[in-house]
């Protein structure tokens, strides 16, 4: 009969430090979830962005040889490369790209181009979501890519 109890005092002994530890470690095993969410979802629209970057600058190149006012005409540039590309959710508007930034004098030829995603902006949504600690107003991610003039 000693036994028992002393067996059963050691359960409940268990049960209580196994609540605490839980009640300590379950928040943070939510954080750490919650983050890594965002860190993929940032990773995404950095490839995302990537991709954008060099859509617009390989049909920068191909647009230069057609008409080499593009080099200096920004709205040329919106017209017939930055308007056309829309990626959901990360690049929706052509106000997101930096002027191209022509370089003949290189060897080869190039064209340079930067897309960036600020959330909140452009129809954008704000990123993180949530955002409980107001990190989002300083969020911007941003990707350049460098083609060769065709």
């Amino acid at each position: 009969m000693r036994e028992w109890r002393r067996h059963r005092k050691q359960a409940a002994q268990s049960l209580a430090e196994g609540a605490a530890v839980m009640a300590l470690m379950l928040p943070l095993f939510i954080v750490i979830i919650f983050v890594g969410g965002e860190v993929v979802q940032a990773y995404l629209i950095k490839n995302v962005l990537t991709q954008a970057a060099s859509k617009a600058a390989r049909d920068m190149s191909i647009d230069y040889w057609q008409d080499k006012s593009i080099a200096n005409n920004r709205q040329l540039q919106n017209a017939l490369v930055f308007d056309r590309i829309r990626i959901t959710g990360v690049v929706a508007d052509s106000r997101q790209f930096n002027d191209a930034t022509f370089d003949t004098a290189a060897v080869p030829p190039t064209v340079s181009v930067t897309v960036t995603y600020s959330g909140g902006l452009y129809g954008l949504v704000p990123f993180p979501q949530p955002d409980p600690i107001g990190l989002g107003a300083y969020f911007k991610l941003s990707s350049s890519t460098i083609h060769a003039l065709e």
